[in-house]
């Protein structure tokens, strides 16, 4: 993050009292197109349907058929309550300015805690800035590593179907070629109507899930209500990475044309995650129902192999999600590459210095992908070890730091019992996915 002006009253060139990313919110017009209820709907809906969902089945085998789905509920509440407060410290900080700003998680989190009535919050505002960043960099990293396993897995299924068995980590160089080149792109309006077509894609995939899960469903008395509950750290994990929301609704509000309903009792956010949290839960219920403790980190990876829709349906989530793994790489190059522009730069050769800077973030990926072919592992680790970090520690504490000197005892309370939480299930749950993983690497 740039450095803070000082002293705080004196304006930036931009009209702000701190250097923020400025809204821009318009066309190439220059016209502001701010979307309407159901746009913004869609837009938050988008935002948390993904890869997540696919291995809800393989929570719910870590925790039970009734206890995976009313923990599910547990976790999804508090995800929610903890987007509210993080829209409530976002707000806080933007009613300050004289001109409209979009503050990004980690400006939330810092200028937050700088604006703390106590003065040893404010001390631990720009490291916790800091930190944020840095976990928001190891979640989109882990999300691209998640993207890689997830389509050399199905990639390879694809091929063993038609006689082509190869090894995992074979398909995976394969399947690093055309995600390495589309990383390299630097125009992300390129991708846009790729985008559009792999979030419609997502839903095509959902939908054949739970058409394949409902057939032929074994006798229900046959899954266990509570299962593996040695597990939960994982299935926390994995849960925290299908609601993973929190780092894009900051600039979803920024685009509504009424923000102020955003998170009302019917308000876009909770209308988003009410729709999230209904097709997780009935995809990992039906998914576990069907494949018990079978089932896979992806339930495609369950599907019939021969089966013709199976097949062209994981085709094309394999292309979607590559695509999707270029999106999300782009996030972390756009916090770090001008910092190491900065600190190594200028270069004799930039282009050439941005293509081996995001040839390496891509490399690093491929890696860490080349440990273990278990997605689930890999959606736990990235749940449980950046996801309770984000979606639940920083949120909490947040909301004691704005209301530092004011709080009540619920207040306190509940924010020490969110804290715990992340730090007991995000230590556990990390701890036993590294374990797993590298067992399975062994």
């Amino acid at each position: 993050m740039a450095a803070r002006q000082q002293p705080e009253q004196t304006l930036t060139e931009q009209g702000t009292t701190r250097p923020f990313l400025i809204v821009q919110g318009t066309d190439v017009t220059g016209q502001k197109h701010p979307n309407n209820y159901f746009i913004t709907i869609m837009h938050c809906i988008k935002g948390l349907i993904g890869t997540g969902i696919y291995a809800m089945g393989s929570a719910f085998s870590s925790s039970g058929m009734l206890l995976g789905p009313v923990s599910a509920v547990f976790v999804w509440f508090l995800s929610l309550h903890c987007q509210h407060i993080l829209i409530k410290a976002c707000v806080k900080i933007t009613d300050k300015e004289l001109v409209e700003v979009l503050p990004s998680f980690a400006e939330t989190v810092e200028y937050t805690m700088e604006d703390s009535s106590s003065n040893w919050i404010k001390k631990l505002s720009r490291g916790s800035g800091i930190v944020t960043d840095v976990f928001l960099l190891i979640a989109q990293y882990g999300y691209c590593v998640v993207y890689l396993v997830f389509v050399s897995r199905h990639i390879g299924e694809i091929a063993a179907a038609h006689g082509w068995e190869q090894n995992y980590r074979v398909i995976l160089v394969i399947v690093l070629i055309p995600m390495w080149i589309s990383a390299l792109l630097g125009n992300l309006k390129l991708l846009l109507p790729f985008s559009m077509i792999a979030n419609i894609v997502m839903w095509i995939g959902i939908v054949c899930i739970l058409y394949y899960s409902v057939q032929d469903l074994p006798d229900i008395s046959e899954r266990d209500l509570v299962s593996h509950a040695e597990r939960l750290p994982v299935f926390f994990g994995i849960i925290l990475f299908a609601f993973a929301g929190i780092t894009f609704i900051i600039p979803v509000r920024s685009e509504m044309k009424n923000p102020e309903s955003f998170t009302k009792l019917f308000g876009e956010l909770n209308m988003a995650m009410f729709v999230a949290l209904i097709f997780s839960v009935l995809v990992g219920i039906l998914a576990f129902w069907k494949w018990g403790d079978d089932v896979e980190g992806s339930a495609f990876l369950n599907l019939p192999q021969e089966d013709v829709l199976a097949q062209v349906t994981k085709i094309l989530i394999s292309i979607s999600v590559m695509f999707t793994y270029t999106l999300h790489m782009y996030v972390p190059f756009e916090i770090l590459y001008p910092r190491f522009n900065r600190r190594f730069g200028p270069f004799k050769y930039p282009v050439l210095a941005m293509y081996l800077y995001r040839s390496a973030a891509v490399l690093m990926t491929y890696a860490m992908a080349n440990i273990s072919s278990n997605i689930a592992l890999f959606i736990a680790l990235v749940g449980a070890g950046a996801g309770a970090v984000l979606n639940l520690l920083f949120p909490a504490l947040l909301d004691l730091a704005m209301g530092y000197g004011e709080l009540t005892v619920v207040v306190i309370i509940k924010d020490v019992f969110i804290i715990i939480l992340a730090f007991a299930g995000g230590i556990t749950g990390t701890v036993l996915s590294i374990i797993d993983i590298i067992n399975e690497f062994e």
